[in-house]
């Protein structure tokens, strides 16, 4: 009785990707730099965003579109002493080539994380935070498929109990 339970539960740990279902899914992903890091001309800042770490599985689950949030502030508030300020963000490394062009979103499918530099064109700011939001689905497996598993490898099971029994 207790190698029936362990192939109930066998059968009900394995799932087939092409019996799943697709649920609208978000994943979130915050980096905050305490009191901030100071970017300027020639100091850029360089983060990654790894949507694993909140669930997300590569090649598995599909997002669809994402945004990027970044906050940064004046280092100093005398506006006539620092001057201007102009961030620039680099998501280049990012981009992988098919036969379509360039994609983000083809680097977030397949490895879930998103590498950012943040550089200064002109003036000096902290970069406080950084938020990636990914929208898309997550693949599950549906219950019937299982169930359908779960009384296959009961009677598989079952039957060669059976032929033991017999010889």
């Amino acid at each position: 009785m207790k190698r029936f339970f362990a192939f109930v539960l066998l059968a009900f740990g394995f799932a087939s990707a092409s019996h799943a279902a697709y649920v609208p899914t978000t994943w979130t992903d915050a980096d905050t730099f305490g009191n901030g890091e100071l970017v300027s001309v020639f100091n850029p800042y360089t983060y990654t965003h790894d949507l694993t770490e909140q669930g997300f599985r590569p090649q598995n689950d599909l997002i669809q579109s994402y945004q990027l949030a970044i906050t940064w502030a004046d280092d100093d508030n005398n506006f006539w002493r620092d001057g201007f300020e102009i961030p620039f963000v680099d998501l280049s490394a990012n981009f992988s080539a098919d036969h379509y062009g360039f994609s983000i979103l083809g680097v977030l499918n397949e490895l879930g994380t998103l590498t950012v530099t943040i550089h200064s064109l002109l003036g000096d700011f902290n970069l406080l935070g950084s938020t990636l939001t990914a929208h898309g689905y997550s693949n599950v497996p549906e219950p019937g498929a299982l169930g359908l598993l779960g009384i296959g490898l009961v009677g598989i099971a079952l039957s060669s109990r059976r032929r033991k029994q017999a010889a």
